[in-house]
């Protein structure tokens, strides 16, 4: 026997928002289960003699949401077993719906479940309404409870949704920071519907001091940056940046007419700086050279992006590529205990990559430069005296 669960959306706010025809299904059901009793609709519904089993206690011993969205999945499944549900949701149960996902996944999986979605009007139309934006300009609808600042993305608008309680908020002021601006213009709206909402406008930094709007209707929603200034710790307008002064046409005189070969010397000098800067123990100074060191990348990634041979995207994939695979006592099941687990983990890494052992001139090289280093930092040279120790060969000494 297959059982149907029948997910029903409640829509974003009161009971007139409610389509009839939904309402009429729902007022049949001697009992059904919602995610939570704490909704406007299941409120008027309780009014009027409906019964509600809700999941809320589900909250309460759970401390990660996907245990509390796998839970809620499996009880509801074992009661579809034994007879057809209905099950509501707050919104679209496809807008914003962890547990309908999981439901419908395992419908497909399996044939034991039928799932059946109806009605509900999402929240999105009400909110940019509120906040007097088109969403035909772009957005990125994330998740409160899950969010990462990977997922941000400050070129459009974002709309970030189960922002219920200042502890939720204080958390997502501080991952919203590693993206924007502590003074970035944000809209915490609560209960947004047809006929108004309430709408905060807030600094970021206050994100979380506006304690009594939150609620299980809450949403933070920030417009995408439009001020220069903001990208400037943007990887990838770094980079864009550094495309227009290796242009042909548009770019500056002296980069455009670089080419690896005569970048080759400028890597060894940021690093020869960056070795001061860190013998010195001055943290920006430390940025400012690590920048210059990036410099030389993007101007090699530029580069071959101009000749048509590799990007920046590339270069990176690759190292992402080679460091997974080359720590599987991280990323993978190996285990590694010791410095001599390390290098036979790194050794056979290598040899799967293809990599062939060899006598490494760079790192003889680099133990000489390390030296010719250390000779020299605490000696007085100007450049010409410099120049004549090192045409000399140095102290042999």
């Amino acid at each position: 026997m297959t059982g149907k669960i029948t997910i029903v959306g409640l829509g974003n706010y009161g009971i007139d928002d409610l389509p009839l025809g939904i309402y009429k299904f729902l007022k049949n059901k001697a009992i059904t289960y919602t995610r939570t009793i704490e909704h406007p609709v299941v409120e008027a519904l309780t009014e009027e003699g409906m019964k509600f089993q809700s999941f809320d206690h589900v909250y309460e011993e759970n401390q990660a949401f996907d245990d509390v969205y796998q839970t809620i999945m499996t009880q509801l499944i074992e009661a579809a077993r034994q007879d057809d549900i209905v099950y509501t949701v707050p919104g679209h149960p496809r807008v914003a719906e962890t547990t309908t996902i999981k439901l419908e996944t395992y419908a497909q999986q399996h044939d034991d479940i039928q799932v059946e979605v109806l009605g509900g009007k999402s929240f999105i139309d009400d909110v940019f309404e509120a906040v007097k934006v088109d969403p035909n300009d772009g957005f990125t609808l994330l998740d409160a409870t899950s969010l990462t600042s990977q997922q941000l993305n400050i070129r459009t608008h974002t709309l970030i949704t189960q922002v219920y309680s200042p502890m939720t908020a204080g958390d997502l002021k501080v991952t919203l920071m590693e993206r924007y601006d502590d003074e970035q213009l944000v809209y915490i709206v609560d209960g947004a519907r047809s006929s108004g909402a309430n709408v905060i406008e807030t600094p970021l930094y206050e994100l979380d001091h506006h304690a009594m709007i939150f609620s299980n209707v809450t949403s933070v929603f920030i417009k995408k940056v439009e001020h220069e200034l903001t990208f400037y710790s943007d990887f990838y307008y770094a980079t864009s940046i550094i495309d227009q002064l290796v242009d042909d046409e548009n770019g500056c005189p002296w980069d455009k007419v670089q080419t690896h070969h005569t970048l080759k010397r400028y890597l060894l000098e940021e690093s020869f700086e960056l070795f001061e800067a860190i013998d010195n123990e001055d943290d920006w100074h430390i940025i400012e050279e690590l920048g210059d060191i990036l410099l030389q990348v993007l101007l090699h990634t530029s580069i071959g992006k101009k000749e048509g041979f590799f990007d920046i995207n590339e270069v990176v994939q690759n190292l992402t590529s080679k460091m997974i695979h080359r720590h599987p006592h991280i990323f993978g099941e190996a285990q590694a205990e010791s410095e001599e687990d390390l290098k036979h983990i790194w050794a056979n890494a290598k040899a799967e990559e293809g990599k062939v052992q060899r006598v490494k001139f760079e790192k003889v090289f680099a133990e000489h430069f390390m030296k010719l280093y250390d000779i020299t930092k605490n000696m007085s040279l100007d450049e010409t005296a410099l120049k004549q120790f090192l045409e000399q060969g140095g102290d042999k000494s």
